[in-house]
């Protein structure tokens, strides 16, 4: 429903047009004052299309490249899907050289993967994602 302005909802807008943006820090390290820890910031829009909240398991994920940092460091990375890119943000931060991609449908979240980038100063290439294979869902039985 659009509001009128009758009901304090200033006219032309609704609630569901309505956007929460939000910023998460993510530490790794012992600190962020040693030599080896550093955080990472990520704008979250809280609004019902993936790629833009950061999702739990990428938390796991990146807590992982962190502790296995050896692996990462001068390695090429690709994070399929990265959205709000925490894993790729924290490979590149060890040292990767990181590919960020995601759906070339949606240039909110690509442009969105962008500012992550700028805001944690980090450099990452930030492409739009390839259709890898199409498949057909229905079998003859």
């Amino acid at each position: 429903m659009v509001g009128n302005g009758d009901d304090g909802e200033p006219a032309g807008t609704s609630p569901a047009e309505e956007v929460m943006t939000t910023f998460s820090r993510h530490h790794f390290g012992s600190s962020e004052d040693t030599a080896d820890g550093f955080s990472v910031t990520i704008i979250e829009n809280m609004k019902e299309e993936y790629g833009l909240f950061v999702w739990p398991c990428s938390i796991i994920l990146a807590e992982y490249i962190w502790q296995q940092k050896s692996r990462f460091t001068g390695a090429s990375v690709v994070e399929l899907g990265a959205g709000t890119s925490l894993p790729g943000l924290v490979a590149a931060k060890v040292g990767a050289d990181v590919t960020l991609t995601d759906d070339s449908n949606r240039s909110e979240v690509l442009s969105h993967m962008r500012r992550q980038c700028d805001l944690n100063d980090i450099k990452c290439k930030v492409i739009c994602m390839l259709l890898f294979a199409i498949y057909a869902t229905s079998h003859s039985t």
